[in-house]
């Protein structure tokens, strides 16, 4: 790191030794040239005298001639000196202007300032490598649940963005190369407060670096990676990485899954959308003729999961593919009815615009509803701030690839159990999926509920005391249902997931016994997650959900409660 007070002297060396020189000459001429005191007897002004006529003169304060008037030699020499002083200092503040709007030091300075700011954060935080659209969104999200993060992004206007936005805690970021390793040892991937990094740059590669850098730095650290083809992915597993979020095989997953399981995909999504946000109505697409306009990386793996549901698929793209038959493929935009009524539009059940250009898409999505207004429409929507354009033209289903990236760091993150329940929800039918669904509908008032987790372990003050303190009664999943402020009340929460050694255990009874070492996942409003968070630290509270009843717990209270009990 550089030091940035020898950098100010190397920039200012030349201008302060010419301010030195000229009150140094100054200093020694009025030493030398001799005067006349009060009684008209010659006298010679010493060094101190001069030096402190000079530093006032030079500033321009002017305090008078001191000890004596001076000689009209004096005077002669005093008014050369002004005008050496007053162009030494000019040239002094130039440089320091200058200096002030030298970019080398202001970066030198926002570097001291950030690697201050990481050594003294006391929270769990998160590095953010990448502070686009799915940065802004993950930001946004661990703000809301009081968690830090420090954000490394290559682009100024970005980190501008970044620096005005509208945080609870004081946001720590730098404009820099997240590849850097040793731009990310300052940025805290060793910082022992470091809960992982999310490696979610637009560049692929520069994520493989980030990828590597952890692996190396910090091999214990949860690290998350965006990509965009399964070389890459690959490689990057090879590192430790615990997420690869590889976003068009995600979409195409997901899309499969709405279309085999709709309640599944309802639930599964709202278990991984953000908290607060309303919960999703119940979308069921038709399975029947698809158009798919657009034929990416992210067409590719729409078009897959659409076949393997059997529906049949005509794709239009301005590129030619090769690989498909002519009756599957139309070589054109898009946009216009043309190529569209050839693709079949005008008999198809479904369309999927999914260009890289969003004017694209809305086009064809306006010119083909224009043919079938009972088109079931998917569309693509690259850019976040074009949100007003797509709510106008009201897509069945819109797909944005910042959200569902965001969607996957933060299920990555946030529990390991939220991973294991959503692998879980694939294999049960609908009627479970809609059953679950429909309960934590009516626990959070149609809103997307927190997510949290409870270990049964030695950590954890309260499973200690409940099971080998206070054993009686046994611990059964419903006591964490029972509010420990208010007994007869039940919080606002379900248990989603119990993990007993290798046993799942998906929506489990609430009269299940619990034992030690237990892995329990909860969701719920945030009043009951601060209810077991209470419960957790504070051991009455859970004797209390458990018994009903307030045990006293002070020496004397309890020694008072023995002697009643005993009387």
């Amino acid at each position: 790191m550089p030091n940035i007070f020898f950098m100010v002297l190397r920039r200012m060396r030349a201008p302060i030794i010419t301010l030195i020189l000229i009150y140094s000459i100054a200093v020694l001429g009025l030493v030398l040239i001799p005067g006349v005191d009060d009684q008209g007897r010659p006298y010679q002004m010493g060094f101190f005298h001069a030096f402190y006529f000079i530093s006032y003169t030079a500033t321009s304060i002017g305090f008078g001639e001191t000890p004596h008037p001076f000689s009209y030699s004096q005077r002669l020499w005093v008014l050369c000196c002004i005008y050496l002083s007053v162009t030494g200092w000019a040239y002094n503040l130039g440089a320091i202007f200058t200096l002030f709007n030298d970019q080398a030091l202001k970066k030198a300075i926002q570097y001291a300032r950030f690697n201050n700011k990481v050594r003294r954060l006391r929270e769990p935080f998160y590095l953010v490598c990448g502070y686009g659209q799915t940065g802004r969104l993950l930001c946004k999200v661990l703000d809301r649940i009081n968690i830090r993060f420090v954000v490394i992004e290559l682009r100024e206007e970005r980190v501008n963005h970044l620096a005005l936005a509208d945080f609870q805690s004081d946001p720590v970021f730098y404009a820099g190369d997240a590849s850097n390793p040793e731009l990310l040892k300052i940025a805290g991937i060793t910082h022992p407060r470091c809960r992982g990094v999310l490696a979610i740059t637009g560049d692929e590669n520069v994520n493989l670096a980030i990828a590597m850098a952890a692996f190396v730095l910090q091999p214990s650290l949860v690290s998350v990676c965006r990509c965009k083809n399964k070389a890459v992915a690959d490689n990057m597993q090879s590192f430790g990485a615990n997420k690869v979020i590889n976003m068009f095989n995600a979409v195409g997953q997901r899309f499969q899954m709405l279309l085999h399981a709709p309640h599944g995909y309802r639930l599964w999504n709202l278990l991984s959308d953000f908290p607060g946000q309303p919960m999703a109505a119940l979308v069921r697409p038709p399975c029947g003729h698809w158009v798919v306009v657009g034929y990416g990386r992210f067409g590719i793996s729409m078009r897959a999961a659409l076949l393997k549901e059997g529906a049949s698929v005509t794709v239009i793209d301005p590129e030619p593919q090769p690989d498909l038959l002519p009756g599957q493929f139309v070589e054109a935009l898009g946009v216009n009815a043309d190529s569209l009524i050839a693709a079949g539009i005008e008999h198809a059940s479904g369309l999927l615009v999914c260009h890289d250009h969003d004017i694209n898409n809305l086009s064809a999505l306006a010119t083909a509803r224009a043919i079938n207004p009972k088109l079931f429409i998917v569309a693509r929507q690259n850019l976040r701030d074009n949100h007003l354009l797509f709510e106008a033209f009201k897509p069945d289903i819109t797909s944005i690839r910042s959200e569902i990236v965001a969607h996957e760091c933060l299920r990555a993150i946030e529990t390991p159990l939220l991973a294991q329940f959503l692998d879980l929800i694939k294999e049960e039918d609908e009627a479970w999926a809609k059953a679950l669904f429909d309960q934590l509908a009516s626990l959070c008032d149609n809103k997307v509920p927190e997510i949290w987790s409870i270990t049964l372990d030695a950590k954890n003050t309260a499973a200690v005391h409940a099971f080998l303190a206070n054993p009686s009664p046994p611990l059964r999943l419903a006591h964490w249902i029972n509010n420990p402020f208010d007994h007869g009340y039940k919080l606002q929460c379900l248990p989603l997931l119990r993990v007993h050694g290798d046993e799942l255990q998906a929506w489990p009874s609430l009269d299940t016994p619990l034992t030690f070492g237990d892995q329990l996942l909860f969701a719920g409003n945030r009043e009951a997650q601060s209810a077991h968070q209470a419960m957790q630290e504070a051991t009455h509270l859970l004797d209390f959900a458990r018994t009903g009843k307030i045990e006293p717990q002070s020496w004397v209270f309890r020694k008072l409660a023995d002697w009643q009990q005993g009387k």
